[in-house]
This record gives structure tokens, sequence and C-alpha cells, in this order.
């Protein structure tokens, strides 16, 4: 009889902090808050009705993140990547879930395959929708959670989940228009099928696939933005 490795558990109860902080970057995904822009403590203190230490940290969480830079005397800014760290970033995390997909055991692939599917209908129904657009990304980012949670490397899962994080807005560009949902929804449903099958060669393809699609749509519009800019100024 074959020992399966233990996985590890997934964490329910999260700190004031971390609560905090998913909620500073549901925000800033939301565009509530723009690249650069101070996040000033005393404001979200006052939001969540606690004092200034839980925000502190929690905006630390997300340093941690790249999702804001702290500045000594400045405080905390919403970060700009630059297209180049983008692509960097993008790269990393395709090649890093590649590899976590390609290492898990057939029984394991078959498992994340019956639980991911009813998911990957749902985008194959959304990518039909012209304002489906902010559902896509929720199913999709739950979709990508899931994935994480079926790594036993409890470390390379942490990192991946950072990558996610720091990747959120530029997925969102990258999958802006029907037509990439609609190829995002065809690689969700080829990685599926690879890891029903135990094809795991097959499933890696697939979702380096799916994020490097994205990662080429949003650098495509972020060059449109910065080809935009000066055109604008000159009006």
């Amino acid at each position: 009889m074959t020992t399966q490795p233990n996985r590890p558990a997934s964490r329910q109860l999260r700190t004031l902090p971390e609560q905090i902080a998913d909620s500073i970057f549901t925000a800033i995904a939301n565009g509530e808050y723009a690249p650069g822009e101070r996040i000033r403590e005393e404001a979200l203190a006052e939001q969540f009705l606690v004092s200034r230490g839980p925000v502190r940290e929690a905006l630390r969480i997300l340093e941690k993140d790249s999702v804001v830079n702290i500045l000594p005397n400045k405080g905390a800014h919403v970060t700009q990547l630059s297209i180049k760290e983008v692509a960097d970033i993008f790269e990393i995390r395709g090649k890093l879930t590649g590899t976590m997909v390609s290492r898990l055991s057939t029984e394991e692939a078959a498992q994340l395959a019956a639980t991911i599917d009813a998911d990957v209908r749902a985008l194959e129904t959304l990518a039909q929708e012209p304002d489906g657009a902010a559902a896509f990304v929720e199913t999709s980012s739950r979709l990508g959670r899931v994935m994480r949670e079926a790594c036993t490397n409890e470390r390379l899962a942490e990192i991946l989940g950072s990558l996610a994080r720091q990747t959120l807005r530029y997925t969102q560009l990258g999958l802006a228009t029907p037509a990439r949902r609609k190829e995002s929804a065809r690689n969700w449903r080829t990685l599926q099928k690879g890891l029903k099958s135990g094809n795991l060669d097959a499933a890696a393809e697939a979702v380096e696939k799916l994020i490097g699609d994205s990662m080429r749509e949003a650098i495509r519009q972020l060059e449109a933005q910065r080809d935009a800019a000066p055109r604008a100024a000159g009006n």
C-alpha cells in the first residue's frame, strides 16, 4: 500500500492584519487606488475601526508581495510595475505553476480535475457574456487558489500565492477582452482534461500557456497605454 504525502492543512483563521491586507488589496485590484497613490494609515484605521498598528502590519504584508511600497517619511504607495517587471513576474509564475502541476501524482491530478470542473464550466459560460469580465476574473482567481491548495510543497504554494497577488492587476488587463476570456477558458479546459487523463505534461503546458497568454495581453495593453500618454499630453 502506497503512503501518500501529508498535505499541509489550509489555514482557516486569519489574523486581523491579514484580513485588513485582503481588504486593501481588493480595493487596489478594483482600481480604488491608482498606481503611485498614497495609502493613508489614519484613514484606514478609521475605516476598519482599529488602531494604526494592525493597518501598518497589513501594509507590510502587501509590501512583501510588491503590491505597495513603503517609503521612509512618505508612507505606503501603490506600486506601479514596469513592463519588464510584469513580464519577469508572469514568467516566474508560469514556470513554477507548471512545475507544481507536473509533480502531482495521478491520483492528485484526477482529484484536482474533478474539483475544478464546475468552475471551468462557469468560465466557459462567462466567456460568452460581453459584460462577464469581473465574474470571469473572480472565478479564474478562485481556480488559481484551488490549484495552489493542491500543492504539497507548502513553501511553493506560498510563493505562488504571492506571485498571483502581484500579478492580479495585470491579469485583469490580460482578460479585458471577450476574445481573451474565451481563449483563457479554452486553456483552463485543456488543463482540466490533462489532469483528468493523467497527462501531466499536457496539463503543465496548458497552465504555462494560460499564464503566458495573460502576460502577453497585459503587456500589449500596457504598451498601448504608454504610447497613448504622450499623444494625450500633446492635445
